[in-house]
This record gives C-alpha cells, sequence and structure tokens, in this order.
C-alpha cells in the first residue's frame, strides 16, 4: 500500500508508470513464432506436408494471442495513470478537513472539534454533549431553539494562553432532538492508494477513507 504526504507530491507528479519493453524468454515473440514455423516447415514430412490452411490457423491464432496480450498490457498502463492521478489529485485533501458521517470528532490544527447533525423537524431546549474516550461528559453546549435541517455545531479547545490543546476524540450527544444525521468533520493528514485502486484513500484519525466518501471539504 503506497502512503503519500505534501513532501511527496511534487515526485509522485514526474513520474509515470511504462511497461517493459524486452519480451520475456517464457512467452513466444514474433521472432520465436517465426523460427518455429521455419524449423516445421523445413523438418517436416515430405510426403505429408503441413497444408495451407492450418498454416494460416496457426498464425491467426498467434496474431489473436499477440493482439489480446498487447490489449492487456495498453489497458495497466491506462489502469496504472489512473491510479496516479487519482492520488494526485487527493493530496490536495491533505491539511484540510472533510464531512465524514459519524458521531465522532477529532481536533485539527486549530484545535477546533465540529460537525452537523440534521432535524426533520424544529426542536426547542436542545442541548449538545462532548463526551471522552471513557464516557465522561468534558463540555455541555445549550443550542436552545433548533430549526428543522441541517445543524452545524462546534468545539474550541485551547488553554489558557490560546493554544489549540487536542484532548482526543470526543463523541457527540445530541439531547432534546432527534436528529436523523449525524456528521464530523475529520482532519486528513495524508493519502494512500486503495487496495483495489478504485479509489484514492484519506487517512484520518478516524482511520483510511474513501475520497468519494466524503461529503463536503473544508
Amino acid at each position: 500500500m503506497t502512503t503519500i504526504t505534501n513532501d511527496f507530491v511534487s515526485s509522485l507528479q514526474k513520474k509515470t508508470d511504462s511497461i517493459p519493453s524486452n519480451n520475456s524468454k517464457e512467452s513466444l515473440d514474433q521472432t520465436a513464432f517465426l523460427e518455429l514455423m521455419t524449423a516445421q516447415l523445413k523438418f517436416q514430412d515430405p510426403f505429408n506436408p503441413v497444408e495451407n490452411k492450418d498454416m494460416v490457423a496457426q498464425m491467426a491464432q498467434f496474431s489473436q494471442v499477440a493482439g489480446i496480450s498487447e490489449m492487456n498490457a495498453s489497458l495497466k498502463a491506462i489502469a496504472g495513470s489512473f491510479g496516479t492521478s487519482r492520488l494526485a489529485e487527493a493530496a490536495n485533501f491533505i491539511g484540510r478537513s472533510v464531512l465524514q458521517d459519524g458521531d465522532t470528532a477529532y481536533s485539527d490544527a486549530q484545535g477546533r472539534y465540529a460537525g452537523e447533525f440534521t432535524l426533520t423537524n424544529p426542536a426547542s431546549n436542545v442541548s449538545l454533549e462532548w463526551l471522552d474516550s471513557a464516557g465522561n461528559v468534558v463540555h455541555t453546549q445549550d443550542m436552545g431553539n433548533v430549526p428543522a435541517g441541517k445543524v452545524p455545531f462546534q468545539l474550541l479547545s485551547e488553554d489558557d494562553n490560546g493554544n489549540p490543546v487536542n484532548i482526543g476524540p470526543l463523541k457527540v450527544r445530541i439531547k432534546g432532538a432527534a436528529a436523523t444525521t449525524v456528521s464530523t468533520w475529520l482532519p486528513v493528514t495524508a493519502v494512500e492508494s486503495s487496495s483495489t485502486g478504485a479509489d484514492a484513500m484519506l487517512v484520518t484519525p478516524a482511520g483510511s477513507i474513501s475520497a468519494s466518501s466524503a461529503r463536503r471539504i473544508a
């Protein structure tokens, strides 16, 4: 699995995958096929020579196999270029945050925990609790009357001097309303190739997620 950071992006964009041009000794190339055919003609039984239709069939079969091999090589080259392109594009996510479904928020570089939840109907006396990994409530936010729709929330963690403080992952618990969806912002620290090569993966404190699954980017 390949992982890249900002320092690797420039070198990644300069590299392209190439298909070796030398034929493997284990494969039958055109030269070897012609030599084999010449030997077959040279040592054939003069009283029972190879018929023209048989030779034409052999040549057609070889051409078909060679065409499939060349097509496979072309497809591999195209797939490789797509994978590199996806990684290069996903590298733009590094240092930013993506909105992902889930109720656990992680601090960004500014010490900000944030996200949003969705209400089908308006609610009153809504509050938001932030819980640490042990389940303890570390902060409670009174949100009062909340309209229906997407409701953003955030918590800023700082020390007495105003410096950001990462206090670990915090779980969000909504009281006084039934949210249909809860999403949190996750900082992206790196990107990596998918095991299937279908999509680039974003590395976050919550784990690696698909770039296509992110709701928004900030």
